[in-house]
């Protein structure tokens, strides 16, 4: 059952009924969605995002694209990504994404796979590689660019601008004001809201299904333990077809009413990152190596004061951390030592990484070293180990803020279940996990969703 109200007890159960609370919550009074253009940055109310969403929605319905058909998306981390999505399963459709750097083949299995109708494909890159593969790709009736460059001389029946799709969309809701709202509100929480392709590192990937209620409540429960507030910033960077991206970068956003931004360019993502000094930061462990190895490296090369200042604060900073993992309190000796060395670097340190603000830090995929997790707490950036799998919304485990333990990925978020498979003599055994976020199987594959849950636990293999 949809509901658009806004109060506490009435948090609407599907994700296009999410951002018209929004909208109506904030209307233009606060940014929704910001983006950095030739250097300036663009904002986006939530009344303006809930309006894009809406009009190309209304678009796609427009060009025949109906209820119970997928909509897939490739391209850099955009507002038109997301606009997509929602305006997806608005009509009643399923969206799913493509990594920018699959593989053609890769490419061509899954919209194949998913039986798509359209792309929005960002640029001229992205649209060639749908080209190139039409011949496989015979239901393919729409290609929707988002970016013109290079696309101006391509006589292509299929391909339409994202905007002028928009343009179609503004057109009937003004023939037909409210079909938006109606069609909003036929949707239902165990109606299918993605389709997330996971790795084909074993053979072809496999199309995840989750629900609108697998994606709220898991939503709703990190919210418990990591609480984010319409306060809050984040800069999305991470490629959006990974899950834990997903999560925070839509799901959380619209749960919670916070201000999501995108950088110029993947490239330009670190420098963009220091200009928003988000709040909350979500990166792979991979990126967390790199910066604290590019701060070392740095500093090996610095002035003879600047590694002399280094080499003395962070040990200091290192032993502040070892008293947050035992769950000591400092003597006042170290306080006042931490103090000196914050002052002295850690916090123009901060600074200069974007990490001025963070207050949640976050990391997944695998497992991050214990010297990293060190090097951040000294510096006062509060890093999470997380877990899960796609199959699960995203996130089983989190850690606790004041409960970090390097050796462990977090205790189970609110109504999530974890438990060890025949577990031999040490406890080692196969991690099992259920819970509301629990998939709805694999798109087209029921053995191999037989497979993965099994008495209603997923087992991770």
């Amino acid at each position: 059952m949809n509901s658009l109200g806004s109060s506490a007890e009435e948090v609407p159960k599907d994700l296009p009924s999410l951002l018209i609370r929004n909208a109506i919550r904030f209307g233009d009074s606060r940014v929704a969605l910001r983006e950095k253009e030739f250097g300036i940055w663009q904002s986006v109310t939530w009344n303006q995002y809930l309006e894009h969403v809406r009009d190309f929605s209304l678009g796609l319905i427009s060009l025949g694209f109906t209820s119970g058909q997928a909509l897939g998306v490739i391209g850099a981390n955009r507002p038109e990504w997301i606009y997509a999505e929602l305006a997806a399963q608005a009509a009643g459709g399923t969206p799913f994404g493509i990594f920018q750097d699959s593989i053609l083949s890769e490419v061509a299995y899954i919209i194949d796979h998913s039986e798509a109708t359209m792309i929005v494909a960002e640029d001229q890159e992205q649209v060639d590689k749908i080209l190139d593969l039409r011949e496989k790709l015979p239901r393919i009736k729409k290609i929707i660019y988002t970016d013109p460059k290079g696309l101006w001389d391509y006589e292509d029946e299929t391909l339409i601008d994202y905007y002028e799709v928009e343009r179609i969309g503004r057109e009937m809701h003004q023939k037909a004001p409210g079909l938006f709202e109606k069609n909003v509100g036929q949707i239902k929480e165990s109606d299918l809201a993605i389709i997330c392709y996971t790795s084909g590192t074993t053979g072809d990937p496999k199309g995840t299904l989750l629900t609108h209620s697998n994606i709220v409540n898991m939503v709703a429960a990190l919210d418990e333990v990591d609480p984010k507030t319409p306060n809050d910033q984040f800069l999305s960077f991470i490629p959006l077809p990974w899950i834990v991206e997903q999560t925070i970068s839509v799901f959380s956003a619209l749960y919670t009413g916070f201000t999501v931004s995108f950088p110029e360019a993947p490239e330009t993502a670190m420098k963009d990152l220091y200009e928003i000094a988000p709040t909350l930061v979500v990166a792979s462990p991979r990126m967390w190596e790199g910066i604290s190895r590019e701060v070392m490296v740095k500093h090996m090369d610095a002035s003879f004061l600047k590694g002399l200042v280094y080499n003395l604060c962070l040990p200091v900073g290192y032993r502040w951390a070892e008293f947050k993992f035992e769950k000591r309190n400092p003597p006042i000796g170290w306080k006042l030592l931490y103090w000196l060395a914050y002052a002295a670097m850690f916090r123009a340190l901060r600074d200069r990484l974007g990490f001025s603000k963070v207050r949640s830090a976050m990391t997944g995929g695998a497992a991050l070293g214990p010297d990293v997790f060190r090097f951040f707490h000294a510096l006062g950036v509060n890093l999470k180990q997380i877990y899960g799998q796609t199959e699960v919304a995203g996130y089983s485990t989190i850690h606790r803020d004041g409960d970090i333990n390097f050796d462990s990925v977090g205790i189970p978020v609110p109504a999530a279940e974890i438990s060890i498979f025949e577990p031999d003599g040490e406890g080692v055994g196969e991690v099992i996990s259920s819970g509301p976020g629990l998939f709805q199987g694999y798109l087209k594959s029921e053995e191999a969703t037989r497979e993965a849950i099994i008495d209603g636990w997923l087992h991770s293999g």
